[in-house]
């Protein structure tokens, strides 16, 4: 089976703060088509669905995106084949809205490796920002000019089967 990214929302502004939430369904590339989406991406939310009052459309980032625009993806996994046993094998259908949460500075949570990009061995320190046209966040030894900086690393769990890089946005 496939491996798709883990995430956890262990300090997340969201978890109590409703509004702090967003619905978006990820268009892909062009805007226009619905694309499955991993857990531990991050999208731009910026527009309304059509015709909907609470559905945002998700696109991809570009690496100086405004860190209010961007949401992380983080729906809860909710297999729709009974044979998926584990977080990995869980990805947001396409065309069905997800749960984002908004970015705000002291927020914490964690991330499997499938969800970044950039470094091969991510570690405590490293910076994490955007990427250009990617759903990825970037991990890289020290920020990047003119890059929307997410935060830091600031520590590597093992959580069972989990290899967790837990970021704190700043």
């Amino acid at each position: 089976m496939a491996k798709y990214g883990v995430v956890r929302t262990d300090n997340m502004t969201g978890t109590d703060v409703r509004s702090e939430l967003v619905s978006v369904k990820y268009m892909g590339t062009d805007k226009k088509t619905a694309t499955e989406i991993e857990n531990g991406s991050v999208l731009k939310a910026s527009e309304l669905v059509e015709g909907e009052r609470e559905v945002f459309i998700g696109e991809q980032v570009a690496k100086d995106t405004p860190i209010r625009e961007v949401v992380l993806i983080a729906a809860p996994e909710v297999p729709y084949d009974e044979r998926l046993r584990n977080l990995d094998e869980f990805i947001n259908p396409a065309g069905k809205a997800c749960r984002g949460y908004r970015l705000h500075s002291g927020n914490i949570f964690s991330v499997t490796k499938e969800a970044l990009a950039g470094l091969a061995t991510p570690k405590k320190g490293n910076v994490v920002e955007l990427a250009a046209k990617s759903t990825k966040l970037n991990v890289v030894a020290s920020a990047t000019d003119s890059t929307t900086t997410v935060g830091k690393i600031i520590d590597v769990e093992i959580a069972g089967r989990y290899t967790y890089y837990v970021i704190k946005v700043d």
